[in-house]
C-alpha cells in the first residue's frame, strides 16, 4: 500500500510516495508541485534620526586598597626564629599565614607544590610568624627558609 505525501524543502513542495516494502508505485515527476510565493520586502516608514549618543562620565577610579604596616620585628626575635625550610623544589601554591599570625606547633603554613603535587608545610613550633620571604607564586630551591616563626 503506497501513501502521498507533500514534503516542502528549501521553499518548493514536492509530491513524495512512501509504499510498503515489496509493493510497487508508479513513478512520479520531481518537478515541484506547488512553487513558494517570491519573497516580498516589508515597506518600514522612515523613522527619525536617533539622537546622539550622550558618553557616560567616567568612574572615578576606587583608592587602592590600604594595607596594615608589617608589624616591626626585633632582631633578636629574628635570631631566636626557627625557619620552615622547603624540602624540595617548587613553587609557592598557597600561603596560609601572614606576618603577625599566631601559629601552633603543627598548624598547616603553605602548601608548596613540586613535580605536580601539592606538599603541605607545617609549623615546627607555636609562635608568630616573624617574616614571610616569599609569595604566592614564587619558585623557591630545597633548604630555603620560606617563613619565620618565633
Amino acid at each position: 500500500m503506497a501513501r502521498n505525501y507533500v514534503v516542502t524543502v528549501n521553499g518548493k513542495a514536492y509530491d513524495v510516495v512512501v509504499e510498503e516494502k515489496g509493493s510497487v508505485a508508479p513513478p512520479i515527476s520531481a518537478a515541484p508541485l506547488i512553487s513558494a510565493p517570491a519573497p516580498v520586502a516589508a515597506q518600514v516608514p522612515a523613522a527619525a534620526p536617533a539622537p546622539a549618543p550622550v558618553q557616560a562620565p567616567a568612574p572615578t577610579p576606587a583608592a587602592p586598597p590600604v594595607q596594615a604596616p608589617a608589624p616591626v620585628v626585633s632582631q633578636a626575635a629574628l635570631a631566636d626564629a626557627v625557619p620552615v625550610n622547603s624540602p624540595m623544589p617548587g613553587k609557592i601554591w598557597k600561603l596560609h599565614v601572614k606576618e603577625g599570625d599566631q601559629v601552633s606547633e603543627g598548624q598547616l603554613v603553605l602548601i608548596l607544590e613540586a613535580m605536580k603535587m601539592e606538599n603541605e608545610l607545617f609549623a615546627p613550633k607555636a609562635g608568630t610568624v616573624v617574616k614571610v620571604n616569599y609569595k604566592e607564586g614564587d619558585s623557591v630551591n630545597t633548604g630555603e627558609a620560606l617563613l619565620l616563626i618565633a
